[in-house]
């Protein structure tokens, strides 16, 4: 197999990459034990092994039918395929034969296809879904009850992570059912926003740290007018956005900075309301009405999906930019080692009022593993899910220098064939807080992970100048790095998360995409100058009244039966 040329940090950090993409836009997660009522399968959880061995071999195989997505850069070994692969040969190795219904190359593809399956009832035995997804099939009865064979199937070590995160499990479960496994994700690395600066265009042009918002509209300022780039030309802008405003990172840190917090919904005044029509958000929308029209930030961002702001970035036209902890990865590595004079710093984002304002991630689980209901292996998911958790993360399993896992003498992708994922939702703040520790000790002792462990070695030839590839690992996780920068807010309680994390309501489900629709369009054109703030205010009573109330009154009712 021909390795990669990537190091593990950038691999890693691409893969959160990957995530973000998929979780932009996603505002409500899926079901809890009080979801609703009679939703869910009405067959019991039927277990098919006596012994109950996480491990367990079938003694005759069985087969399971399903489908799937793959990336565009997914590849795989000369001689091998999606159907023929290390994690087939792993799942053939305890009697499980997949057999793909179909395969497409996306996830939005792939979310749209799912929809026409349930439409149609032309079914696998085993799907990934997302909430909405989830929701609407517990409600038909459609899935496998999952509660007796994780109880007995589940190995130590996902039992432990999945009560690392409090609402997973409940998340999956409906009237006491559980119907999923939830792929849990660690999202605080990979959505947390914080604000990313050209370092060296701001030692450049002498300008301070940010400490709180109006710093920060004085620093683009200065990259709009004085000509960082030091070309003799008036080309360059402040701020980088992408159209997704109040959904990608991009924007969130800006929201953030007026306490604002857009697409989730928040605790105020022992209710749960909707942040995004909140004042603050109208607050927010003003400034960046008044930012954009003094050219401050990206003119085109209108019509910008995140790769076209990163190509605006990598062209030196943009100096500073909101964004998660593995930005050094891309773009930034890019620009860097093409020109070792570039330097980016991440800050923690300020707040209006100076200081460090709060800032919001999403529920570190947005997708589910569902087997329908007349399968009649349900223990078979939770099988899966052990065999991800100890192939690539418990002490079995090891890592070479490109960032892949060495299994049996086979070098594979860290998650790009195996149906299911299930991850550490606290495994970035753990990567980099024993990073840390070892550079401190220069041993690598009482890391946890081969994955740290590797990163940590990269650390080490960065530092003593073999190794320049390491500078957007040691950006993101080192002692001063964005990782910190995050640990820190986290261990202040500076991060808050979606409130709701219950199944998309009855409303939602019919009126979200139509509300979000609007939201979205009402956004960019306030800020294009396009409307007035004040329209903000005809944006919060259409949203009421288009099902808003509704939706409200739903979400208050599930937070009152927790």
């Amino acid at each position: 197999m021909k390795k990669s040329k990537l190091g593990l940090s950038t691999l890693v950090m691409i893969m959160a990459f990957s995530l973000v993409l998929s979780a932009c836009g996603t505002g409500n997660n899926a079901a809890s034990n009080q979801g609703a009522a009679d939703s869910g399968s009405n067959n019991e959880s039927v277990v098919n092994n006596e012994n109950a061995d996480p491990f367990g071999k079938y003694d005759s195989p069985i087969e399971l039918s399903a489908i799937r997505y793959v990336s565009e850069s997914t590849k795989f070994p000369n001689g091998h395929d999606i159907n023929n692969n290390v994690w087939m040969d792993f799942y053939k190795s305890l009697g499980i034969n997949v057999n793909y219904k179909w395969i497409v190359t996306g996830q939005e593809q792939y979310e749209s296809k799912v929809n026409i399956a349930i439409a149609s009832n032309d079914l696998p035995d085993f799907m990934e879904v997302n909430e909405e997804q989830l929701r609407q099939l517990a409600d038909a009865g459609q899935l496998a009850d999952l509660t007796d064979a994780f109880e007995k199937y589940a190995s130590d070590d996902l039992k432990e992570l999945m009560s690392i995160e409090n609402n997973a499990l409940p998340s999956a479960t409906f009237d006491g059912k559980l119907l999923a496994i939830p792929s849990t994700q660690p999202v605080i690395g990979g959505s947390a926003p914080l604000l990313w600066v050209r370092e060296d265009w701001m030692e450049k042009l002498n300008l301070p740290d940010p400490q709180s918002f109006d710093d920060v509209v004085a620093i683009a300022q200065a990259f709009q007018s004085q000509d960082p780039d030091g070309n003799g030309k008036s080309d360059t802008y402040g701020i980088g956005l992408t159209k997704d405003i109040g959904l990608a990172t991009t924007s969130l840190g800006l929201f953030n900075s007026f306490e604002a917090y857009p697409g989730i919904w928040i605790e105020k005044d022992g209710k749960l309301e909707y942040g995004s029509i909140q004042p603050e958000v109208k607050e927010t929308l003003t400034k960046l009405q008044e930012m954009y029209k003094n050219k401050l930030i990206d003119p085109e961002f209108g019509v910008k999906d995140t790769i076209k702001m990163f190509e605006s970035i990598t062209s030196h036209k943009i100096g500073m930019v909101v964004g998660p902890s593995w930005y050094p990865a891309w773009p930034f590595w890019d620009m860097v080692k093409e020109d070792e004079s570039v330097k980016w710093k991440s800050y923690p984002i300020p707040s209006v009022d100076g200081g460090t304002a709060t800032v919001q991630m999403p529920f570190s689980v947005s997708h589910y593993y569902v087997l329908t209901k007349d399968y009649e292996h349900p223990e078979v998911i939770v099988k899966l899910a052990n065999l991800y958790y100890q192939k690539l993360y418990s002490d079995e399993a090891e890592f070479d220098t490109y960032g892949q896992v060495i299994v049996d003498e086979v070098s594979i992708g860290v998650n790009k064939y195996s149906l299911v994922e299930v991850v550490n939702p606290n495994k970035d703040l753990i990567r980099q807080q024993e990073l840390e520790e070892a550079l401190k000790t220069n041993s690598d002792a009482a890391i946890s992970s081969s994955e740290t462990k590797i990163m940590f070695k990269e650390f080490q030839t960065f530092l003593d100048g073999t190794n320049p590839a390491g500078w957007s690992g040691y950006v993101a996780n080192g002692p001063d790095g964005s990782m910190r920068q995050l640990r820190e807010l986290n261990d202040q309680k500076k991060v808050i998360s979606n409130s709701f994390v219950g199944a998309p309501t009855e409303t939602m489900a019919d009126r979200k995409a139509t509300l979000d629709k609007l939201e979205q369009e009402t956004f960019v054109r306030i800020i294009l100058g396009e409307a007035s703030p004040d329209s903000f205010d005809d944006f919060v009573s259409n949203w009421k009244k288009l099902g808003g109330d509704a939706i409200t009154e739903e979400v208050n009712e599930w937070n009152a039966s927790k």
